[in-house]
């Protein structure tokens, strides 16, 4: 990308893209229903709309077919979240946005160090975002990174990241803007990340292979993607459990926790929660519901062992043979 700005976090991120794009109240985005909530977040941030869309069977992210489904007269723009380092069918989702005159902005924030064909992740859209919160690949503690190649765009984000500050005039304002500024300890810790991030995604993907090959003898277990037109920089290596094994990643979980053995589970659909409850959804979007049940985010700190990962996917086994 042509231009960055860093940010506090990723959500912020987002929203500084939303608002200078001028997506406003009566508006709507389509986000799909998997995900971190700060995409959805963003939106009612800037009192647009969420409109979610279902996620596909194979990526787990937005599925194309859905999306065209998802779009009214209302909608502005469409969130891609590349979740868990995969990331969805991107070319056709970008003719779909171009045919519609949408703004696509791409959630990178679980995918740094993936490839969609010979595009990074990041490289797509209007705009895209990073985050460097402390669980992420490349971490700052906390902190977000704004790219874009569209210059007005770029100017527009830095005039609102910083209140919207006129340039001559220090403690004066042009416009009610927002304090996303970082500051430099993020910056310095970001930058000494960044300067060894091929050896930390390898690790990442190390730790993806590792679980792989404890599972080869399992039948109908599900992995992150990877095939010739993806190279999935594996922030964290996710499993969605076979309908034949008729378990759900609840009971999985809870047997898990009671054996010492920590587990979280795959993102639950947005449009459950509270602030973005939505029955319409939660009955058009099955394939979302389904995925999320069924689905395990396996640990994969940078400083796991072969002989941990042995461990705990020995552990995973151990339940899931009980019951096929």
């Amino acid at each position: 990308r042509k231009y960055a700005l860093m940010t506090p976090n990723c959500t912020t991120a987002l929203h500084l893209i939303l608002h200078s794009l001028g997506i406003r109240k009566g508006d709507n985005v389509i986000n799909q229903e998997c995900t971190w909530v700060a995409a959805a977040a963003a939106v009612l941030y800037t009192g647009a709309r969420n409109n979610f869309a279902d996620i596909n069977e194979e990526n787990w992210c937005l599925d194309e077919t859905s999306l065209v489904k998802k779009i009214n007269k209302n909608t502005k723009a469409v969130i891609i979240s590349d979740i868990y380092g995969n990331m969805p069918n991107i070319r056709k989702i970008d003719k779909i946005c171009k045919e519609n005159n949408l703004y696509l902005i791409e959630d990178s924030a679980e995918a740094l160090g993936s490839r969609y064909y010979k595009g990074r992740a990041g490289s797509f859209g209007i705009a895209s975002v990073f985050s460097f919160h402390r669980t992420k690949t490349l971490t700052t503690g906390e902190g977000g990174m704004l790219l874009t190649n569209n210059k007005k765009l770029y100017e527009t984000c830095k005039f609102f990241r910083d209140q919207g500050r006129n340039k001559f005039q220090t403690y004066n304002i042009d416009e009610l803007g927002f304090k996303y500024m970082p500051f430099n300890l993020q910056a310095a810790l970001g930058y000494s990340q960044l300067k060894k991030i091929n050896e930390i995604v390898d690790k990442k993907r190390w730790i993806f292979f590792e679980y792989k090959k404890n599972f080869n003898k399992m039948k109908n277990i599900q992995f992150n993607l990877e095939n010739n037109n993806f190279f999935n920089g594996c922030w964290a290596t996710t499993i969605v459990i076979g309908k034949e094994y008729n378990l759900s990643a609840k009971k999985v979980m809870s047997i898990l926790i009671k054996k010492g053995f920590p587990v979280r589970p795959f993102f639950t659909p947005l449009s459950s929660m509270k602030p973005f409850f939505n029955k319409k959804s939660q009955v058009l979007n099955k394939k979302s519901y389904d995925i999320s049940s069924r689905g395990l985010t396996l640990p994969s700190a940078l400083n796991l062992k072969a002989s941990q990962i042995k461990q705990y996917s020995k552990a995973v086994i151990e339940v899931l043979n009980k019951v096929y």
